[in-house]
């Protein structure tokens, strides 16, 4: 099989040639120090741009997936054409949607908060961003297509947005605040949620019309889950959050049928997990077994026929640890989410800085020679 049909075999509940490899979708990217090594690591000469700025991963660079002979390709929306982030004397720096950050290192805070303490009038008065502003789908279609026509790739759309409904709402509002709106200030929560819902939609809209023909999957990202339990019960993710996810995946799946959309939270889901394939989604990533719950193998036996699993690579400890950790954890992950297919092999999150990246080339490579099915 090619790059293509390894991953439409799967996505169609088939079992492929060998398991699929991702790298560099919206929840596994690699944080710029690793890129830099793992780019010296092959001997890849000249630089590339940016493809984003202010975040822990940076750069997007085809030569490292063509490297370890990743089956996906990717893109992503844009901001709006010269669109800069706000910076400020202070060093902090603002983005589209109004929030203060500041960079510690290669990770980013959040300082401001722009809806702390709003009431819910001031919603309707709130600057927010423009889904319709020029230039976030330039060369976006060009791309897509090439991809599609030109190469033998699965070809993945990047999030939309970078944090979905839960992140967006708590990250404009203050986390404390934000859950205190879910349980006894419902009309704001309603309020708030529904004006982030009508952004999604429009960003959508305008994604989906430049790529939605040329696209196999769309990722969709938000963290439900702490180390050991979820952060909401599933009542209230099925009260307030849940009806969005089900309108907005509905709407991406009438714009484009045959797109499979892939669900991102990290931590201790596994309560959630039934309500998020109701919701609509069609693979669950990360699989994040180092949390409280999630079990590989007790995940795959109750929702492998009805979700196709992403991720699961452990970047906590194993990717830190030796090439034979790694060996090893790859192997095992293999062994418990893929039997009889229905599995991406991908790390369970963002490859951190630190990650040596010998523990990266052995990741793939013992994908690739561990993870095959018996088929010619």
């Amino acid at each position: 099989m090619n790059h293509r049909e390894r991953v439409l075999a799967v996505l169609n509940k088939e079992v492929p040639d060998r398991v699929p490899m991702d790298l560099c979708n919206s929840a596994n990217f690699i944080n710029d120090p690793a890129y830099f090594a793992l780019k010296k690591y092959f001997n890849i000469k000249g630089d590339i741009e940016q493809f984003r700025k202010n975040f822990t991963a940076n750069y997007y660079d085809e030569r490292v997936l063509e490297a370890l002979d990743i089956d996906f390709r990717h893109v992503g929306l844009k901001p709006p054409k010269g669109y800069q982030n706000k910076t400020y004397a202070d060093g902090t720096f603002s983005d589209e949607w109004g929030v203060v950050y500041r960079l510690l290192g290669n990770e980013r805070a959040i300082v401001k908060y722009p809806l702390k303490g709003a009431d819910e009038s001031d919603l309707d008065k709130y600057p927010w961003l423009d889904p319709l502003a020029s230039g976030r789908t330039e060369g976006v279609a060009e791309r897509a297509r090439d991809l599609y026509q030109n190469t033998d790739y699965a070809v993945a759309a990047h999030a939309a947005h970078n944090y979905g409904f839960f992140d967006t709402a708590w990250i404009l509002r203050g986390f404390d605040d934000f859950l205190v709106d879910l349980m006894i200030n419902k009309p704001f929560a309603r309020h708030l949620l529904g004006k982030i819902f009508d952004l999604f939609l429009g960003l959508h809209e305008v994604y989906l019309n430049a790529v939605g023909p040329y696209i196999h999957t769309i990722t969709f990202c938000e963290d439900y889950g702490m180390q050991n339990a979820p952060f909401i019960s599933p009542a209230l993710y099925k009260e307030m959050l849940q009806p969005f996810h089900k309108e907005l995946f509905a709407f991406i799946k009438k714009k484009a049928p045959q797109v499979k959309i892939i669900f991102h939270s990290c931590g201790a889901v596994y309560p959630l997990i039934p309500l998020f394939i109701e919701a609509g989604i069609d693979i669950l990533n990360p699989i994040q077994h180092t949390a409280n719950g999630m079990d590989p193998l007790k995940i795959k036996k109750e929702f492998g026929s009805e979700v196709i699993f992403h991720g699961g690579v452990d970047i906590q400890h194993a990717l830190f640890g030796t090439v034979e950790d790694v060996q090893k954890e790859v192997k095992q992950v293999i062994d418990e989410l893929g039997q009889n297919g229905g599995y991406i092999v991908a790390p369970a999150n963002v490859i951190q800085g630190e990650t040596p990246p010998e523990n990266i080339v052995s990741l793939y490579r013992t994908a690739a020679e561990y993870g095959t099915y018996g088929q010619k």
